[in-house]
Order: structure tokens, then sequence, then C-alpha cells
């Protein structure tokens, strides 16, 4: 893929062309899909009103939070649930027209997961001390909320997600086969919040008010990014069943251990967020939630092996891409 030196020269150039060259309008998706970028590459390195001003099509962007919420646009580029998009979009339309209460109202219950999907992180680091604050310092940032309308409007357009949420003992605003970073995990079990953005460095999260664990795959692990007591093998079976290893240090008799072997006796719901790796162009990937798992066998312990049935089949590309010798 294209590096960012020739980026800088290449993309001012192509926007310039661009309507001339196709006959499309100039929109975010038109141009991505056009020239086959991937946008985090585009968006990690200017914001899209910003590359548009670097083509002299739009006034340089002068919003007064550009250098953080240009890693927003970024974390809006993985965001594939249909119904978070849509509803972000909403929300992001409510506050470009300055409608704050509108937004939070619309918001309702996904409002800090919004909020972390936005800000990406606790409220004390950025000054900001309630949503209502977050949600009206984003309207402030005018070309931030257009840049965001045109990326939801492409990740709507091409999403293949469905939208389905699984069936759980609890609603959660998750969406099967969507992507989510771990904050926004964490802020959809209350656990990432205004004063905390909860944990972070963990494989395996304990929610016990919703008697949860998520479990956090990556599949494709690199030496450098990971420590040898992390390296776990952790890899497809089929597109049903997935082999896991739990932490080095967990035994079958500790609560954890225990929790997990006899899930269902227990009453625990077992939750897998998959990737096929931690970064792509020096960014950090979300994960793909895969939904609920069921224990089918297990050996072993520190680590325990296990291997997990999934309720719904993961996605086709996933189980290609990690497979052993695949």
């Amino acid at each position: 893929k294209e590096n960012l030196g020739r980026l800088s020269v290449q993309v001012p150039d192509r926007l310039q062309t661009f309507t001339s060259e196709t006959g499309q309008d100039l929109t975010f998706g038109n141009f991505i899909s056009y020239h086959d970028y991937e946008p985090e590459m585009l968006l990690a390195k200017e914001s899209w009103t910003g590359w548009k001003a670097k083509a002299q099509l739009a006034p340089i962007p002068a919003d007064p939070d550009l250098a953080r919420l240009r890693r927003t646009l970024v974390r809006a580029a993985f965001i594939n649930g249909p119904k978070e998009a849509a509803l972000l979009r909403q929300v992001v339309g409510k506050l470009a027209q300055g409608k704050i209460a509108d937004a939070l109202t619309l918001a309702d219950n996904s409002a800090m997961f919004l909020y972390y999907r936005i800000w990406g992180d606790k409220g004390d680091k950025l000054g900001i001390a309630s949503l209502e604050d977050a949600f009206r310092r984003l309207a402030a940032n005018p070309t931030i909320c257009a840049d965001l309308d045109e990326i939801l409007e492409w990740t709507l357009d091409t999403s293949e997600v469905s939208g389905l949420q699984p069936e759980l003992p609890f609603a959660r605003p998750l969406e099967l086969h969507a992507q989510y970073g771990i904050k926004e995990i964490q802020a959809a079990f209350g656990r990432a919040n205004l004063k905390s953005a909860g944990q972070t460095g963990v494989g395996v999260m304990h929610f016990p008010e919703f008697k949860t664990y998520v479990l956090l795959v990556t599949f494709q692990k690199t030496e450098k990014e990971f420590s040898p007591s992390t390296m776990y093998a952790d890899y497809p079976i089929s597109r049903e069943l997935l082999h896991w290893e739990s932490q080095a240090n967990t035994s079958q008799q500790s609560d954890t251990g225990q929790n997990l072997i006899r899930h269902k006796e227990r009453g625990y719901t077992i939750l897998v967020f998959a990737r096929d790796q931690k970064k792509r162009n020096g960014i950090t990937l979300p994960f793909t939630y895969a939904g609920p798992v069921d224990l089918v066998n297990y050996e072993s312990e520190r680590p325990i092996e296990v291997v997990w049935r999934l309720r719904h089949p993961m996605p086709v590309e996933m189980f290609e891409d990690n497979r052993l010798g695949g």
C-alpha cells in the first residue's frame, strides 16, 4: 500500500482531479473506494477536511480539538455495526445543529459508549465533566462533525454486518461481527466511564455484575507486540470452533478457571472478541465481536486449553486468514 510520504503529494493531486476524472461527487466514500485507499492510512495523517484543504478545495480546519479528534475519525472508519453507525450519525447531525439536548436524548443508554467512540479517554484527562459537556465540545468542532458524517455514510454504505444482536441474558449495544476497541467494550459493560477508562493490556475481562467474561483474542501475534508469556495458542479450528488458551497463571481450580469450565451451571456468559493482528499501518486494530460461546472440552492448566463452540459462525475471512496452515 501507499507510504505516507507519497500520500502527501498524491492525495491532494487526486482530490483536485477527482470529479473531472470520475464524474462522481467528491465524498470520503467515493474517493477511497475509487482509489482503493485504506481509510485509516489517510485519516491517521490528516482529517478529511484537512486533505481537501491541502488540495485548496476547503478552508484549513481550525477546530479547537482537531489534533485529538483526528483519532476519532480513524476510530469511526472502523465502525461497521449499522445500528451504531446510524445512531452516531444522527447524534453528530444534532450536534452540528447545536442541539445538544436532542443529541443526548437520542444517544440514551448508548451515550457513554458513544462518548468513548468520540473522545477515547476518561473525562478527567480531557477536562470533560459530563456527557453534556462532551457533546457540546464535539459540536464546537464543525469540520470534524462534517467529516464524521461522511465517514459514517461510507461505513453504512459498505458494511456487510447485519446488525444482529446475539441473544444474551442482558441487553448491550453490541452487534455480531461489528468492530470494537477495548475501551468501547468496557464502556458497553459500564467499566469505562467519565472517571475511569477501565483496564488495559488484559486478554480476559470479568464483569461480575453481568456474570460475564469477555475473551480478547489476537490470532497473529508477534514477539515485538506480545511477551512470551502472552503468546497464547489461539486459532480457529473451523468457523464454529475456537481453540483458546487462558492466561498463563490460570489453574482449573481458581475462581476464573471454574467459572470458565463450568460456565453453564454457574450461569456465566462467555463472549469472544477477536482480531487478526494487533496493528496495521501503525494503528491499533479493533476486535470483531464473535458473540457468545459454549465449552466443548478443556485440558491442562496454567494455561488451560479450551475448545469453544461459537453460537454464530465467525466470518469466512477471519477463519481463512487465521486457521492453522492457512
